[in-house]
């Protein structure tokens, strides 16, 4: 154990992990090289002003300034309306771990969640954290998950997904909002007045605009007026911004890994079988209980090229209630090499080799870069 002095005042503080696996925290600089001389392998976590925890070495450390670490680098309440865009991935709670950070996938098909990007997987969690999906503009709603643990009992595993919900975006659309609101559709624009007030440009409906504002039309580049002008916006078809203001896309594939079993049922009898809707060349096993209820499905071998929850159901004449929540495995793919090369096998504890198979129309899903922007809080106020 860790054994403190009279601690230096600073505003910097840095935390450790012990040998006995418990986070120590409140360590000033001075303290921390105190450690690093004990172990030259420990590493330190550090919160910035922006709320992340950060990982670093003792050179890191000692490159800590109140100053440039302390200050948030963006402001907690924004005032302006903010990119609407896919829901962000909040984990809370779960003892002293931290870190733990994800990327949500959202079907371009039913607008739903279907399964999790683990960017970080966290460390140091006594529990299970929870998680939950944030959306900023209030377009999603319904999602609930389940957070699953790494063997270790300190890290993220993969998230359950236990209700899908519906209604969220794939990717920044063109609209604007915040407070779990959409101030302004794809098809309106906007006027940011000298006095930084704003006001919604809607097509066929003509406002007046002062000199000196800057006006925002829903596909083009603002311009500031130099009179006062009254805008007509046309009712035309507008294609969606680049979504790169609010995270960089990049391209997945989705291979089933786990099916959990949400609800057991009853009355089901050996030699039921799994329906799923598409397949893609999954194969099941379920294993059924004294009782007749289903405790657990085995992935003989996991179908890829998933853009949707497929429907899961059994075949069983006399078993009722099961349900069931598929759990995705993520696999990031460049799209300069060949897809089938990219997915790779996976052996579950249970032994049995799990193939991904590749359809040859394989789906990709566009999943959008999200990490680190979960908002304080955002607060504007503007007249519709």
């Amino acid at each position: 154990m860790f054994s403190r002095n009279i601690p230096q005042d600073t505003a910097i503080k840095v935390a450790f992990f012990d040998d006995d696996g418990k986070k120590v925290g409140g360590l000033t600089v001075e303290e921390a090289n105190r450690v690093h001389q004990i172990d030259p392998t420990k590493l330190f976590y550090f919160q910035n002003g922006d709320g992340t925890e950060e990982e670093l070495t003792i050179v890191e450390v000692n490159q800590l300034t109140p100053e440039k670490d302390l200050l948030p680098t963006t402001s907690d309440c924004p005032t302006q309306p903010q990119v609407c865009g896919p829901p962000l991935v909040k984990f809370f709670g779960g003892g002293a771990g931290f870190g733990a950070a994800a990327n949500a996938v959202i079907s371009p098909i039913s607008s739903s969640v279907i399964g999790f990007d683990i960017v970080n997987p966290g460390k140091g969690f006594e529990s299970p954290p929870n998680a939950e999906l944030i959306d900023n503009c209030g377009k999603g709603a319904g999602g609930n998950l389940t957070v699953n643990m790494n063997s270790d009992g300190k890290s993220v595993k993969n998230i359950t997904i236990n209700a899908p919900g519906d209604g969220y975006l794939a990717a920044p659309d063109g609209s604007l909002g915040g407070n779990e609101r959409v101030w302004k559709e794809p098809d309106e624009g906007y006027v940011r007045t000298p006095i930084s007030g704003y006001h919604v440009v809607q097509p066929l409906r003509p406002i007046g605009v002062k000199s000196g504002s800057t006006y925002y039309p829903p596909n083009g580049s603002p311009r500031v007026l130099e009179r006062d002008e009254v805008i007509t916006l046309p009712l035309v078809p507008v294609k969606p911004k680049d979504p790169t203001s609010f995270g960089t896309p990049y391209s997945v594939i989705l291979c089933i890994e786990e099916i959990k079993v949400l609800d057991q049922g009853f009355g089901y009898r050996p030699g039921d079988e799994l329906i799923i809707t598409p397949d893609n060349g999954t194969k099941t096993e379920l294993v059924i209980n004294e009782f007749g209820s289903i405790t657990s499905v085995k992935i003989i071998q996991g179908g890829c090229g998933y853009d949707d929850l497929p429907e899961i159901r059994t075949n069983s004449p006399t078993g009722f209630n099961a349900t069931f929540s598929p759990i995705f495995k993520v696999t990031r793919i460049d799209p300069t090499k060949p897809i089938e090369s990219q997915v790779s096998p996976v052996t579950p504890s249970t032994t049995v080799e799990q193939i991904s198979v590749v359809p040859q129309e394989v789906r990709l899903v566009t999943v959008i870069d999200c990490v680190g922007k979960i908002p304080q809080t955002s607060t504007f106020n503007v007249p519709r």
